[in-house]
């Protein structure tokens, strides 16, 4: 079901012609285009090199740097290849928001809900849509996605005990009985396990098991992308997350729980990059007994002032046995490295036995970085 009546209300406002809407008739322009087109003659480079995941996240960056020409120019390519991207197209609709442009902004707005992007939560909070809420066409688009919004019905939340899955990765030539360390990754925002998976070529040992767990919660609503992963609860009530915060940090200690009882394991260590470097710090400082050390990469440790349920001064205080290994690149976008410098500080002043080591590039898992991790926390169990 489309917003029809949404649609309607753009045309009258803006004076565009109806004509662009209908589903029944192609214009000449697009026919010629189509025609033109050989099955046979495909363009295999130019389909290898549309990867639009690395262009969203360039999109992300310089929405989160306040570039918002950039970003929208990073969404307008992506959706000029695929004009369904329903998160696409409401980004873009931040984007013109931020850029103060209420025509535009409720424009993609409306085509971000026909598209289906249902997060009716999140266009009522967006900060950037506030900004345009004294103009009187982007308030009638507002009021009209809350009324379609409608038909969708309440939502609440249940806590429901599931089943989440991991992938897992055995050293070479395994032997059930010999010891062996588990290292438990933890992808970042929008990550899946298959694809963080491939981080175990980077280890240079071959006495980890590694085990990457899935994020429970999906990363938007959009139903024509790939599933995307996050291990944030995603809505914006602080009262839920102070239910599915410490959710997550069972599940990963029953992760941990599973492997110890299935398998011969020394010594249990949690990599988390990005979203889950917040996350696997919270992990060990919480369970200093268990987790034997956390390697954080590209993340922060979490505000315990802010998110006391997450982790508190007191897990900070108790927990101080754990060994930190942060690793992040000085070129970091997405998120500043100096967020880990003062980590570092922080944990220090707690007497954790904390290092950092930075290098010379951007939002990503460094090999030496992490190998240097894994041989430091090898060196102090000798």
């Amino acid at each position: 079901m489309k917003i029809i009546k949404l649609i309607i209300s753009f045309i009258v406002l803006t004076g565009t012609s109806s004509k662009i809407y209908s589903q029944v008739e192609l214009d000449t322009l697009t026919m010629n285009k189509i025609d033109k087109i050989s099955i046979g003659d495909i363009d295999f480079d130019k389909f290898n090199s549309m990867n639009f995941e690395d262009i969203e996240r360039h999109a992300w960056f310089a929405f989160m740097q306040k570039e918002y020409e950039k970003a929208a120019k990073y969404y307008l390519y992506i959706l000029d290849n695929n004009m369904d991207d329903a998160n696409a197209l409401y980004n873009l609709s931040r984007c013109y928001a931020m850029l103060n442009s209420p025509e535009l902004s409720g424009y993609f707005l409306i085509m971000s809900v026909n598209a289906g992007y249902n997060n009716f939560a999140n266009i009522e909070k967006e900060e950037s849509f506030k900004l345009l809420l004294g103009n009187e066409y982007f308030n009638n688009v507002m009021k009209q996605v809350s009324e379609y919004s409608n038909s969708f019905g309440k939502t609440i939340y249940t806590e429901a005990k599931v089943l989440v899955k991991s992938k897992v990765i055995f050293p070479k030539n395994f032997d059930p009985d010999k010891n062996y360390s588990l290292l438990v990754g933890l992808h970042g925002y929008g990550g899946v396990a298959e694809n963080f998976i491939g981080i175990h070529d980077r280890i240079h040992s071959n006495d980890f098991i590694f085990i990457v767990p899935e994020a429970p919660y999906l990363k938007n609503s959009n139903g024509n992308k790939s599933l995307q992963y996050s291990w944030d609860f995603q809505v914006r009530d602080e009262e839920l997350w102070k239910k599915s915060d410490p959710a997550i940090i069972d599940y990963i200690m029953n992760v941990v729980g599973q492997m110890n009882a299935k398998y011969k394991i020394d010594k249990n260590y949690v990599l988390g990059f990005s979203q889950g470097a917040a996350y696997a710090y919270c992990v060990g400082i919480k369970n200093p007994n268990k987790i034997d050390g956390v390697i954080a990469v590209g993340g922060r440790l979490p505000d315990f002032s802010k998110y006391p349920w997450l982790v508190s001064e007191k897990d900070i205080l108790n927990g101080n046995k754990l060994k930190v290994f942060i690793v992040h690149g000085r070129n970091d976008q997405a998120v500043n490295y100096k967020r880990s410098v003062e980590s570092k500080k922080r944990l220090k002043k707690y007497d954790y036995n904390v290092e950092l080591f930075l290098f010379e590039g951007g939002h990503t898992i460094d090999e030496e970085g992490l190998n240097k991790a894994l041989d430091w926390f090898g060196s102090m169990n000798k």
